[in-house]
């Protein structure tokens, strides 16, 4: 069972680490870490199957990574269950789809580039650098095989590559440019009659009768939130690890049998000498004299500095200081990865690229072993940690036993494992603060497992450091609202409802009238509710300071008129927000035969468009099944 746990303790870190590297696919994750023992299968692909535990999950780190990016603004009844499974699905069939095209084909990236990528990640490094240790230990934690989880990263890569390759190859013909050039900066002359429902809610009355009617018609968009009381219990390796015992001495022993570990880089005294370096330069000393002498690069020390002709693509920041300094010039001081640094600019050879001849001098910082009273704190932390690691693990595994033995109560688990049961505040389906906002929480919490059922939620790993159990203890289904509770909304609702149904009608009125020759003047005199705005040019990407002036609704729909003929207004009727209506006269139509093109955006847009066909393609040669009935019931359950 604990090593069921520790299976599964696998979504955060495979989302932290491995999913941000798959460009099409990083809201979905890796499939081979997402998938479990399941017997009811969502889709097979080429004889692969996607069980609905793989769907699940890649569909709470969905939920996760949206609430992750909204904060305060997510709401998960913003995403229906159903639809967003269905897209969630979509994101795993087309990666597996990939996978089979890249092993078909042979394409896998090298180990120096799977290498190279393991050690960009924090996750594997101790103090800024790879270790590899680190690397097992967190591949051991997170239950993963090493060659597994870099096969996988492999065809990450190479699926990574094969996007690039694919959305960097559109291109655009010099008549193509200068017609989109055209067509993006064209200008039009309109205006419109801003048929408002706003100002015909004034001129619409409804009646108690007509209330009641309503309501009696329509009582079910009027019920009461459905909304449950949780009980819960929560192990937390941070509560775990505070109760480790851990003396002095253990913490003296731990620093003296790995000092390595607390070493630090003597900055202040590498600056102080390279700057007191820069003075003698200032002063006339020569500088190729003092690098010999002093500079810690070997290859270069003995050249005194010299680097040679260099063009830019050593280093970003290397480059911005190389190619500001004028000949002759001497830089500041430079922190760098390094070290600190000064380079000085001998020569420049113009060319393509241009060419500049540089020497520098190298001063690296001392590592110094850091006293134990600046680290002892961390250090009893990192030990604490280290004591928790097998204990939580141990509590989580009767954790996982014990809520499953027991499922009518979380009493017994709270017991063993001394930890106190929780009580929630009444919560809907939209969730509630901390805790409860997690997309997990709420899954449970609203399945037919923990809400029909009445039983313990199974162990939800909310992160690899964080597990709950939760069982409802309050349940208050939806109900409808009694009328004199909700009158004012249903009042709202038949005024919008019978102001939009005028606003249509005098729309179409109007229309018609303009296409009778009606004029504008006669229309406005006819409809003083009606407002005719002359907006006079507009573009069709609207100005920061003028976006709010035009809805975008509208400036859309106008660029998308055909153009006047003969010198005759076109008119044409469309929907704005809110059921409002505008009557629009395009009256001219205005090309700037000098205008230049947004080239890369489009150029970016059409890669997009090319890619996504080359999956397409790929979909419609693999053989895919679908069981809808599995993703409707899974929807179902949550």
């Amino acid at each position: 069972m604990l090593q069921a746990i520790r299976n599964n303790a696998q979504g955060a870190f495979v989302w932290i680490v491995v999913g941000l590297i798959v460009v099409s696919f990083a809201l979905f994750g890796l499939g081979s870490y997402l998938s479990g023992a399941s017997k009811v299968v969502v889709a097979s692909i080429n004889g692969t199957e996607i069980s609905s535990t793989a769907l699940t999950r890649a569909y709470q780190n969905y939920q996760e990574r949206l609430r992750n990016m909204l904060g305060d603004q997510y709401r998960p009844e913003m995403f229906s269950t159903a639809r967003v499974k269905r897209e969630v699905l979509q994101g795993l069939i087309t990666q597996e789809v990939m996978n089979h095209m890249l092993h078909d084909q042979g394409y896998l990236a090298s180990s120096e580039q799977v290498f190279d990528k393991i050690r960009g990640y924090d996750a594997f490094q101790e103090s800024g650098v790879f270790s590899a240790k680190r690397y097992k230990e967190v591949l051991s934690l997170q239950g993963m095989n090493g060659e597994a989880f870099e096969n996988d990263l492999s065809r990450d890569i190479a699926t990574q590559q094969i996007h690039g390759a694919i959305t960097t190859s559109a291109f655009l013909t010099e008549k193509e440019k200068k017609t989109l050039a055209i067509l993006q900066n064209q200008k039009r002359d309109i205006g419109y009659f801003d048929v408002s429902v706003k100002s015909y809610r004034k001129l619409v009355n409804v009646s108690d009768e007509d209330i009641k009617s309503y309501y009696e018609k329509n009582s079910q968009l009027y019920l009461t939130a459905e909304k449950v009381q949780l009980e819960y219990i929560e192990l937390n390796m941070d509560d775990v690890a505070a109760q480790q015992e851990v003396t002095d001495k253990m913490v003296s022993q731990h620093y003296e049998s790995s000092p390595e570990n607390y070493m630090a880089n003597d900055d202040v005294a590498a600056e102080k000498k390279i700057t007191e370096l820069r003075k003698q330069i200032q002063q006339g000393a020569d500088f190729a004299a003092l690098a010999k002498e002093h500079s810690q690069d070997k290859g270069s020390a003995k050249q005194g500095g010299v680097l040679g002709y260099l063009t830019r693509g050593v280093d970003e920041q290397f480059d911005d200081i190389v190619f500001s300094l004028k000949k002759g010039e001497l830089s500041k001081v430079i922190k760098s990865k390094a070290g600190f640094q000064l380079i000085q600019l001998d020569d420049i050879r113009a060319g393509d690229p241009e060419e500049r001849k540089v020497r520098h001098i190298l001063i690296k910082a001392e590592r110094k072993l850091k006293p134990l009273a600046d680290v002892k704190v961390a250090i009893k932390k990192e030990l604490q940690y280290q004591l928790a690691g097998k204990v939580f693990f141990d509590d989580a595994d009767q954790m996982n036993n014990l809520s499953y033995e027991s499922p009518d109560s979380l009493e017994p688990v709270a017991d063993a494992l001394g930890l106190k049961v929780k009580i929630s505040t009444l919560m809907t389906r939209r969730g509630g603060a901390g805790l409860f906002a997690n997309p997990k929480i709420l899954a449970a919490a609203f399945s037919n497992e923990v809400l029909k059922e009445g039983r313990n939620s199974e162990l939800l790993e909310l992160s690899d450091t964080q597990l709950v159990v939760l069982r409802i203890k309050e349940h208050l289904p939806a109900s409808v609202q009694a009328l004199d509770k909700v009158k004012s909304q249903v009042k709202n609702s038949l005024l919008q409802e019978q102001a939009s149904k005028k606003v249509q009608d005098v729309a179409t009125d109007i229309l018609a009238r303009i296409e009778g020759n009606e004029s504008i003047d006669s229309v406005k005199q006819r409809y003083p509710e009606v407002k005719w705005i002359e907006t006079g040019w507009i573009k069709r990407k609207a100005k920061a300071e003028t976006k709010n002036k035009l809805p975008e609704q509208l400036r859309q729909y106008v660029f998308a008129m055909p153009k006047p003929v003969d010198s005759a207004t076109n008119w044409d009727k469309t929907r704005l927000q809110s059921g409002s209506q505008a009557i629009v006269a395009l009256f001219n139509v205005k090309n700037d035969e000098d205008a230049r093109s947004d080239d890369a955006r489009t150029l970016q847009v059409m890669g997009d468009a090319a890619y996504d066909s080359f999956v397409q393609h790929l979909k419609s040669q693999a053989d895919i099944s679908i069981s809808q009935t599995a993703i409707d019931t899974e929807s179902e359950a949550n």
